[in-house]
This record gives C-alpha cells, structure tokens and sequence, in this order.
C-alpha cells in the first residue's frame, strides 16, 4: 500500500504546475480508477507476456496527450541516471536528434539529479526516478522493451546491463517509440531511406508497451568488404579506398540512429560458437594419428594434398573423440559459452569409408552421391547413404564427455553436405544446437524438401537455429527478386517450432532490387507473427505516400515473377523472365507512381526503384545473350558479337555509374565478382577508364 500511495503522490507531483502551451492534463482531472492505485509491478504482470506485444491505453487512466513540443519550442526533457547503460546513452542521443530533425526543437538531456521540479520529461534507461514510478526492467528477457507514458513523463527504457546476451534493450525501445509513436521509419540505409515526419509540435498519445523478443538471436550477416569485392572492383577500376568511402557516404543519415541493423533491432546473442571447426587438425594431429583421418576408397588416409581447412575425420575413432573432447573443455575454460562441432567443409568429398564408420549410416538413408578424388582418372562419383547418423553419434559422444565439465556449454553443428537429412537413429543430445541452412525460394521443389527437413530435424533435436542463406537469391545478378509472403509464412511456423534464433548469410545490398525481402526479414525477427501484407503496406505507404498503390503493385508484380523462377521445373535463371516486355510493364508501373507522387521525397525514392529497373533491363540482357550464345551451339556471329559487346559495355558503364552515384542500389561491385566471369566466353573483357575520382 505504501508503495501504491507513493506511486500517486509522485505522480500527482509531476503532474502539477507544469508550465506549458497549452496546459498539460494532470492526474485530477481525469477520473481516478482501481488501475491508478495497482502496484505497477502488478500492472506489469498483468499485462506482460514477455513473448508477446502488450498496449495498454485505458482512456479513463491515461486520457492526457503528452506535448513533448509546441510550435518549435521544447516543452520536455531527457532524462539520464547518473551512471546510465551504454545503450541509454546511445539512445537519449538518437532521440533528441530526431526529435530535432521532426520538430526543429533541441530537447536537452538531462540527469535525474539535476531534475527541476515540475518539468515534464522523458527517462531513458532504468534509474531511481523510473523506479519511483514503478518502472524497471524486472520482468523484461534480454532485448525487451518497455514505454510507459504517464501524465507529465514517458519512460523509455530496455534491459541493457542485466542481460548482456543482448544489451541494446533501451536502444530498440527507442527506435520502437520513434517508429509507433512518431511515425519514422528505416526502410533502407543512408537518408533517403529514413521516413522522418516534420512537424512543428510533437503530441504524444497515452502508450503502455511491453515485450521482450521471442528469439534470443536475431542476426542478419551485414554484407561487408571482402577480397571478393576487391576482385569485382579491379574490373570496375575502383579500389578498396573507394568502397569504403562510397559505402560510408551513402549510410550516412542527418540524425545519430544507430544504423538500420540496429535499428531493426537485430541483435541478441546465444553465444554460439558457429562454422566448420576442425581446421588445424591436420597439422595437429596428422604424424602421431594418422589413423584419426577419413579411410578413402583405395585404403589410404593421406589427407596432405587437400587444403588443411578441408581435412576429414574417421569419426566413429573413440580416441579421436576424447581429443576433441578435451580441446573443446580448453576452449571453455577461456569463458566462451559454447564451442563448434561441425566437420571441416570440402563438398561432398573424402569422407570416410572405414567400416567402423560405415556402420554407423542406416542402410535406410536416402540415397546419396559422394565424390572419390584419389583414383588415376581424376574424380569419380558413387551412391552411397546420408552420413548423418554417423555425424549425429559423432557430435554426441563429443557432448557427453564435455557437460561433465560444463553441463550448461552448448556445442553447435550444422544440418549440411552429406548430413543435410535428419538422423534416423539417434536423437542429439540435448546440449547440441544445429545450424539449419536448407530452405530456399528460387526453387519450389527444394523449399519443400527443405520445410520437410526442417521437421525431421525438430523431432530429433530440441535446438535448432536458422542459418539460411536465403537472402543470397540472386546475388551475384543484383536483378529483383521478392519472396516476403512465402518467408513470413516459413518464418512464423519456424519461429513456432523448435527455433531459437537465427544467423542469415546475408544482406547483400541490393536495395533497389531486393530491399523490400531484408526489410521484411528484419521485421520478423523482432515479430515472426507479423501480417506480412500489413508490413508491405506500411512500407509502402510509409516510404512513397501517395504512390503507394502503385508502388505495391511494382512489388508484387516481381513476386509473381519470383514465383514463375521457382515453379519451374527445372528453377528458371533468376534473369530469364525480364524480358523487354516485362521491363516495359515494370517501368509503366513506376511511371504512373511517379506521376502520383506529390513529394519529393517519395518521387527521390521511386527513382531509386527505377534505378535497380534500369540496371535490370541491361543486366538481364547480357544473361539473355548469353543464353542466346549456349543454345546456339556457342557460334559467335558478327552479328551476335555486335550486340553482345554493345550490351555488356552498356552494363559495365551503368554499374561503374551505379558504385559512384547510387552505392546503394545494386551491390555492383560483388556482381562483378561473382557473375561476370560468365561473359568470358562471350569474348568480352572489362573496358578501361580512369580510376574514380574523388
């Protein structure tokens, strides 16, 4: 009861005498009920399940609209602890900059020592005062959120410091307050893809809002540089010195926000140790062990001759597994909260063939085909079974010997290769979380094989993670693709059934093209039960403004022909349906936005659509000829050859003006990298032009 009647007179205290144009609504004038008086503790636990999203906006509690600013002028404060998280402080900054950036009014930031009576605030972060007014972080998992508005004050705040899996809680709060209450959005990075609303006074309306994210790790890999784009930009006559400031220049955003990663609220960590982690075991163990290592056809285990990140195990070896044991107890006795399992990669090759391990596969497995690369005639192939079981019995043993030291580590591994298919005869233990990578949308017959993996696997392990490389569609094209509907629907059922985060390789950049699937995809992670068409609209909406329509309709105009790639049997290159016919379709439908548009803003943002439309008509051309080129019985005619060069010096100069002028609409230069090699045999070889000027 002291706490309920101290709980009142604080707010009744900040209610009254705030100077402000126009009055703000004091706790008296609006009808007192049983909620009023309720512990807020009670409240909380009333209204939070943390796995869900809670509002609350009892018009008779909080009946008072909050006026942060009026006509440019700062009617309220941010308020501070005195030893404030890292992520509040972060926070408190990107706040008062959008505020400012929407209102024109700078509000200050302030601790809450230095606090004058009667001033109408905002808290960020958990401290005293939040405290005072029964607000804390008790009931929030790692990442959550929690808004409440009262009649003078908003607290805003998240776990920060109590979780550190996931310490950026007062971080996502605020971006989600800036999104609900606000109106800003983040469809894309750099600043023609924030949606700020300007407008001179900033009234708030009452918000109650509590929730802490489903998934413990929400991760989508941030395509960054690596010696693939130095190779694409060679051929493009740019340097790594021009990436990085091209890239920087065009993320760069009038007020601090934190990025559209964290934005999104991406974020959260199980500490999972991931990847193929038996790299140096060849040189560490290969004069004392050789028998440790993969038996191939011809008898031999001599592994010196492959890549030491490629070497093979003779798993079913128990001294083998009790090295391995001790090496991953060394591993956490450095602090690490799990270790990684999985076998080295190296395709579908030199697996072991001893008999000890070849007891271990079900003769039941489904049907396989591994490589033998040792024979006089180079490589040859054979059917065999999935290795999974062996892998399983492997990966198990290895958990058994570590939880006796450290019963709470998990161990990772991965369903991939050979070991893609579910076990049939062991469960996993329950220690190990496997990385799932198999489900894809430029092929209807691998989603469903993949969607049925992914059921088999939920059976016989109790951790599994999405380590999808859905987001690679097309990458090494940059043309559009658009798959929302069929992920938010895999997304939720996944989210539902046995996964407990994600890791997805990776945002490619191609913003123009495929910007609205990362969108999308960051949208689930935070929510996996998100209506899908709702986001689209708000995206829409949000971003082109009288254009929506149209805008949406350019979107799902690419969905079908995403969907006729994957319906075909076989899957269709993710080039062949733009034709000059489709373009000219695609491009009517952004002419008429265009005409709609009534802003610049929204007019700015289609033309950046029509860019990735630009790049695809020349783009997906080239493909055509090449297709042209193969099915002709690869005869270059004089003809042929005019309008290949034609073509692909066209597409060379609109990527080169594309990594100057638009770095983020197509990723030009890992196409350049990864799809142009197949216009050698064409005979076409990049132009030269002078280096890029600064």
């Amino acid at each position: 009861m002291k706490t309920q009647l101290g709980l009142l007179l604080l707010i009744l205290f900040l209610s009254v005498g705030c100077s402000s144009d126009p009055e703000p609504v004091s706790v008296s004038e609006h009808e007192t009920t049983a909620l009023d008086l309720m512990d807020p503790v009670e409240i909380n636990k009333e209204h939070s399940n943390i796995r869900s999203v809670g509002f609350l906006a009892d018009d008779k509690v909080r009946d008072a609209d909050l006026i942060l600013v009026h006509e440019g002028n700062a009617k309220a404060v941010i308020v501070l602890s005195e030893a404030p998280s890292f992520a509040a402080k972060k926070a408190a900054k990107v706040l008062s900059d959008h505020l400012f950036q929407i209102s024109g009014a700078r509000l200050e930031v302030v601790k809450e020592s230095t606090l004058s009576q009667n001033t109408r605030f905002i808290a960020i972060g958990e401290s005293s005062l939040t405290r005072k007014l029964g607000v804390t972080t008790k009931d929030l998992g790692p990442g959550g959120i929690l808004i409440r508005s009262f009649p003078n004050a908003i607290v805003i705040l998240g776990s920060d410091d109590a979780t550190p899996s996931d310490s950026n809680g007062t971080h996502y709060a605020v971006t989600t307050f800036l999104e609900e209450s606000l109106g800003c959005r983040f469809l894309w990075p750099g600043e023609l893809g924030k949606v700020v609303p300007t407008n001179a006074t900033i009234v708030v309306t009452p918000i109650d809002r509590f929730e802490t994210p489903l998934l413990g790790q929400r991760k989508i890999r941030n395509m960054s540089y690596h010696d693939r784009d130095a190779k694409g930009l060679l051929k493009l006559r740019a340097t790594e010195e021009d990436y990085h400031r091209l890239r920087s220049q065009s993320e760069e955003t009038e007020s601090e926000d934190g990025g559209w990663f964290t934005w999104q609220r991406l974020g959260g960590s199980l500490g999972l140790a991931g990847g193929h982690a038996f790299g140096a075991a060849w040189e560490k163990w290969s004069v004392d062990h050789p028998e440790w290592f993969a038996m191939q056809p011809n008898g031999s285990r001599d592994q010196s001759k492959l890549g030491p990140e490629r070497s093979r195990f003779c798993v079913s070896n128990p001294k083998l597994i009790e090295a391995i044991a001790k090496e991953k107890i060394k591993e956490l006795n450095t602090g690490a909260k799990s270790v990684a399992i999985g076998p080295n990669d190296g395709g579908l090759a030199t697996f072991c063939m001893c008999s000890n391990c070849k007891r271990l596969d079900p003769p039941e497995g489904r049907s396989i085909t591994l490589m033998d690369a040792t024979g006089a005639k180079g490589r040859t192939y054979f059917n065999y079974v999935s290795l999974t079981d062996r892998f399983v019995y492997f990966w198990n043993e290895i958990a058994k010997r570590v939880v006796l030291e450290y019963p709470d580590a998990w161990l990772t591994a991965d369903a991939y290769s050979a070991y893609t298919d579910a076990p049939l005869r062991y469960k996993l233990h329950p220690n190990i979380a496997i990385r799932f990578v198999d489900i894809w949308y430029l092929d209807d017959a691998e989603h469903k094989i993949g969607r049925a993996r992914w059921d088999a696997w939920a059976e016989k392990a109790s951790k599994l993670y999405f380590r999808s490389n859905l987001l690679l569609a097309a990458r090494r094209y940059g043309t559009p693709v658009v798959y929302v509907h069929k992920l938010a629907q895999d997304f939720r059922y996944l989210a539902h059934n046995s996964m407990i985060g994600t890791d997805l390789d990776s945002c490619t950049h191609h913003w123009a093209t495929q910007g609205l699937n990362y969108y999308v995809a960051a949208r689930l992670h935070w929510n996996p039960d998100l209506d899908v068409d709702a986001v689209v609209d708000d995206y829409c909406q949000s971003g082109f403004g009288d254009s929506a329509d149209s805008v949406k309709r350019y979107f799902m105009r690419i969905e079908e022909l995403t969907n006729e790639i994957a319906a075909a049997s076989p899957a269709l290159h993710p080039t062949t349906p733009y034709t000059s016919e489709v373009i000219e379709q695609l491009r009517s439908i952004l002419d008429e936005a265009d005409r709609e548009a009534s802003a610049p803003k929204p007019r700015a943002r289609i033309a950046f659509l029509r860019r990735g439309l630009e790049y695809t008509e020349v783009h997906a051309s080239a493909y055509h000829l090449l297709a042209e080129f193969d099915e002709g019985g690869r005869k270059m005619t004089p003809e042929l050859k005019m309008r290949v060069h034609a073509t692909l010096n066209q597409n060379w100069e609109l990527s080169r003006e594309i990594l100057l002028k638009d770095f983020k609409a197509i990723n030009v230069s890992r196409v350049a990298w990864g799809g142009w090699g197949n216009f050698n045999r064409l005979g076409w070889k990049s132009p030269t032009a002078p280096k890029v000027v600064k």
